[in-house]
């Protein structure tokens, strides 16, 4: 005879039998470790194992609570790595995956987060559009609210990746005035600033004698000024956050260098190293150090 549904479920959530590669989370507070066979937004199906039989039940989805996915051969090692692999290797298990994007505790935004940014990371120009729909799929549909706005993040990325500054500097605007998580702020005024200095950098392309021109001069101060004042501000509001603050000051410098400011750019290289020596910023700014070093002028002697 077959043991009822709730001894079934009691045994499982026991542990008795061979545990399977997935649980379910009820929401009456039941755990079953089983095999899901058929996930809908209606129904579940899963298999368990009972002693030395296997039972197999079909439930209403809206009788749970999440599911905790089993990994899948090989995925639990590529999910560890994900932001290393590439965008082909991701790109297999965001489609596995893709179906539960928007159920509780799925670890598909994960995958779809990381495949945008080997995107990004790979291929801007040409691949922008696809990660831009991507991380557009991810805000719209996940349901945890820092995937969101990772996602959210993202898509600015790739907005600016694609050249469309005034979208993504409009877009940043809105979220900055959304939020008032300093961890969400520090990365959407850093991605303004992205932002800025790219408009800075077209700016000056297409005005090369821009420092003649009356109207495009003031144009170019307020946004050079700006873009620096964005990228200092975690390291100005939030020190403690050595990583995001290291990272400001690092772009700082950089674009103190592009405004051929070499001593303000080297003294923001200096603080760095200095104030925040343990973060992955600062073998770079070491670097920079040195070729700006090696680069100055040696100082005039005098004949005898």
């Amino acid at each position: 005879m077959r043991p009822t549904l709730v001894l079934a479920l009691v045994m499982a959530s026991l542990g008795w039998g061979k545990a399977a590669e997935d649980v379910l989370h009820l929401k009456n507070g039941a755990k079953v470790v089983c095999e899901i066979e058929a996930l809908t937004d209606n129904i579940v199906t899963f298999s368990f194992q009972v002693g030395e039989g296997t039972g197999k039940r079909t439930l209403p989805t809206d009788q749970v609570a999440h599911v905790e996915f089993g990994f899948e051969t090989g995925e639990e090692e590529d999910f560890r790595e994900r932001e290393e692999l590439s965008a082909d290797e991701l790109e297999r298990w965001w489609d596995f995956h893709f179906a539960h994007l928007h159920r509780p505790r799925s670890r598909t935004a994960a995958w779809g987060l990381a495949l945008g940014n080997a995107l990004l990371r790979e291929d801007p120009e040409s691949k922008g559009k696809e990660a831009l729909a991507l991380f557009d799929r991810i805000a719209e549909r996940a349901w945890s609210q820092g995937d969101i706005d990772l996602a959210r993040q993202g898509r600015l990325r790739s907005l600016i990746a694609l050249g469309e500054l005034d979208t993504a500097m409009g877009d940043a605007k809105v979220l900055a005035g959304q939020t008032e998580d300093p961890e969400l702020l520090i990365e959407v005024k850093h991605l303004l600033a992205d932002a800025d200095f790219a408009a800075l950098r077209k700016l000056e392309e297409e005005n090369p004698r821009w420092d003649l021109d009356d109207d495009v001069r003031p144009q170019r101060e307020a946004l050079y000024h700006r873009v620096i004042d964005q990228y200092l501000w975690p390291h100005i509001f939030h020190a403690t956050r050595e990583e995001a603050a290291a990272r400001g000051l690092l772009a700082a410098a950089r674009v103190y260098e592009f405004g051929e400011e070499t001593q303000l750019a080297r003294q923001a290289y200096e603080d760095l190293t200095k104030l925040y020596p343990k973060t992955e910023s600062t073998p770079l700014a070491k670097s920079r150090i040195e070729v700006l070093s090696q680069s100055e002028d040696p100082t005039p002697q005098e004949n005898p």
